[in-house]
This record gives C-alpha cells, structure tokens and sequence, in this order.
C-alpha cells in the first residue's frame, strides 16, 4: 500500500509541476516569441523542442518533489506516539 502512495505521490507532484510550469511560464513565453522573434517555421519548432525539454525537467523535479512530500509526510507518521 505504501508503494502505491509513493507512487501517486511522485505521478501528481510531477503532472502538477509541470502543468503550472506550462501554463504559467512556458505558454506565454511560447506565444510572445511567435509573434516577435520568430522569423521562420524552424524557429518555432526550436522553440517547441526547447518547451519540450524544459517540461521534462520540470517533470522530473516535480516528481522528486512528490517523493520528498511522502517522506516527509510517512516520517511525520513514525514519529507520533
């Protein structure tokens, strides 16, 4: 059982970081260098293999993040009376 919570814990903390990270920073960003820099498809295809890349991060860390929350919280567990 405590497998199945780590494991939930570890899919949440990464979708909800990375779905923040995607609609807050990386969205507009996106949107704003469409319409201003791009001069070409190929830039916005660099663009979108970069989103790409730093979701990933941002999943991969969220996921640490969750894992670092069970930990804490099953710690909080063992140290009650």
């Amino acid at each position: 059982m405590k497998f199945l919570i780590r494991l939930l814990c570890i899919l949440v903390g990464a979708l909800v970081l990375s779905f923040l990270v995607t609609k807050v920073v990386l969205v507009p960003i996106g949107q704003w260098y469409e319409m201003n820099k791009a001069q070409s498809f190929d830039d916005v295809s660099d663009a979108f293999v970069l989103a790409l890349a730093a979701q990933t991060i941002f999943a991969v860390v969220g996921g640490w993040l969750g894992d670092w929350a069970f930990r804490k919280w099953r710690q909080k567990q063992l140290d009650r009376p």
